[in-house]
């Protein structure tokens, strides 16, 4: 599912270049961007390096808190199970 998501995500980015290209978009763009420091890319692509890795980690880190919560579920209902045995072994035995 994650491998159909980035194809069609960079099918999609090179559908628009296409357009741009056609549309002559692309050719002043190249040129205003050849003015701006070669620095100034590295820091934005470390932007959005670093928005993605925090996207990632986050969406990662709420499955791991969903498998514990849904783990730490699952013992509490064994324990109430465990108690309602427990009591009805214990009404079976003052009924005796």
């Amino acid at each position: 599912m994650k491998q159909i998501k980035r194809s069609l995500f960079a099918l999609a980015l090179l559908f628009l270049l296409f357009i741009g290209q056609q549309f002559g978009l692309i050719g002043p763009l190249l040129t205003r961007m050849s003015h701006i420091a070669w620095w100034v890319y590295l820091v934005i692509a470390g932007i959005l390096f670093s928005g993605y890795q925090a996207y990632a980690l986050t969406k990662q880190d709420q499955v791991i808190d969903d498998q514990w919560n849904e783990q730490q579920g699952d013992v509490y209902m064994k324990r109430m199970q465990d108690e309602k045995e427990r009591r009805k072994q214990a009404k079976k035995t003052k009924a005796i």
